[in-house]
């Protein structure tokens, strides 16, 4: 589960990881000439990684994905009948930044019916369906209903055999109130379960995200930043792509004074030299794999991606690419690609991008048109549109045909959604 959670962690996160663990573990070290270049720091070519030519801090203000953009993605990923899909990307509108739903499922069905004039009335089934896609989506969490079932999500995606985790679930779905007061010797009783038992459990509800939206750009957030802090950093020479990752982090070592010999005596004292050095060399194997594993996945984005980054700030050029296709060309699981790119940025010499932000589905399966470049088409149409008589969907859909794109209406009316652009009728000056 920690591995999980470094993954997710974005650069900065780390940092203060792996203080907090030199602070509490007396076997863990910096190394005594650290060179913060080799162990941390990758290149796709043979390009030198000491160039420093490309100076991150002059980057642009960066532009975050929205919790809802996030979700989408995830959706069109998933197989679902059309109108449950539509459904669905119609009710991540009324999930909050921290991952919560706002409105209760009565509500979104009657909304759902308002907003398309009842064209999307859905059956209770299509409403649970929905409702359970976006719950089964990352982050883990996001479309819960309240704090307890937003842990209860979280949890229910741990393997049974983690130690202590059906304990964790029970205490959480049948024990909760008590739980909150944090009163364990009364929990003990009323659940039969022994105190150190509770502890343990405890520390696993306590170490799972009670606002897992906000991992996702902090939900623009970032957008009223100058700036944030990328994980990677692209640069090109207009043939070659190369990708790094900042050099911040530290060289770690075990402390010389925990090197035991193989035929060392036991003792107490042995016995937790050889405890703190394991749990030192575990750590220092995480933070290997957290990076491999990053990188496995920038340098398969960017290839598939290769079009964007030799071309500048076009995003006409961001082409179809899920997170299937991430996961075929690395191996990985999808859940692993979608915690890896969470909350993670990726810094060029045109703008710093969220990873999120390469991620669009094809407008249909026997198209290599992207949604990205369907909506860039939306918006260069609206806005430049005749102020005093919007263009509807209807007129847009005809715009889109005469530049080649062949979209259906509805379509049209998701993507303008998407962008957060109202209808015609609304944008007409009043």
């Amino acid at each position: 589960m920690r591995f999980v959670r470094m993954l997710e962690q974005t650069e900065t996160e780390i940092e203060e990881e792996i203080k907090r663990e030199l602070d509490e573990n007396p076997a863990l070290e910096r190394g005594d000439d650290p060179d913060p270049v080799p162990a941390y720091r990758y290149a796709m070519s043979n390009r030198s990684a000491d160039d420093d030519t490309f100076e991150p801090t002059a980057y642009a203000e960066a532009r975050a994905a929205t919790l809802p953009e996030h979700l989408c993605q995830q959706l069109a990923e998933l197989d679902l009948p059309e109108r449950v899909r539509t459904l669905a990307e119609f009710m991540t509108g009324s999930i909050d930044p921290n991952g919560y739903f706002t409105r209760t499922l009565p509500q979104l069905s009657a909304d759902a019916a308002i907003a398309t004039d009842g064209r999307l009335e859905p059956s209770e089934a299509e409403l649970r369906q929905a409702f359970d896609a976006i719950r089964s989506l990352d982050p883990a969490g996001t479309g819960a209903m309240d704090l307890r079932d937003c842990l209860l999500l979280q949890l229910d995606r741990l393997p049974d055999t983690m130690p202590d985790v059906i304990t964790a679930r029970e205490i959480t779905r049948h024990y909760f109130d008590i739980f909150s007061l944090r009163n364990f010797t009364r929990l003990s009783a009323e659940t039969g379960i022994d105190t150190e038992s509770l502890r343990r459990a405890n520390a696993i509800i306590t170490a799972l995200n009670p606002k897992p939206g906000s991992v996702i750009s902090a939900d623009n957030d970032m957008d009223r930043n100058h700036g944030v802090t990328p994980d990677f950093i692209v640069e090109t020479d207009g043939e070659r792509v190369t990708v790094t990752m900042p050099n911040s982090l530290p060289d770690l070592q075990i402390e010389q004074n925990f090197v035991l010999a193989d035929d060392a005596p036991k003792s107490n004292t042995n016995e937790f030299i050889r405890s703190r050095a394991g749990e030192a060399r575990t750590f220092i194997e995480m933070l290997r794999r957290r990076r491999d594993t990053l990188m496995r996945i920038v340098r398969a984005i960017i290839e598939l991606q290769r079009d964007f980054f030799l071309n500048g700030d076009d995003e006409s050029r961001i082409h179809p690419m899920v997170l299937r296709d991430i996961a075929a060309m690395t191996g990985m699981d999808i859940s692993t690609v979608s915690r890896a790119t969470a909350g993670k940025w990726l810094a060029t010499p045109f703008g710093v991008y969220p990873l999120k932000s390469f991620f669009n589905e094809r407008v249909t399966d026997d198209s290599d048109v992207s949604s990205r470049e369907i909506m860039s088409a939306i918006r260069d149409i609206i806005d430049t549109e005749d102020k005093n008589n919007p263009a509807g969907d209807d007129t847009i859909t005809a715009m889109l045909s005469s530049r080649g794109y062949k979209v259906a209406r509805r379509t049209v009316a998701k993507y303008r959604s998407r962008l957060g652009i109202p209808p015609a009728r609304l944008r007409r000056p009043v």
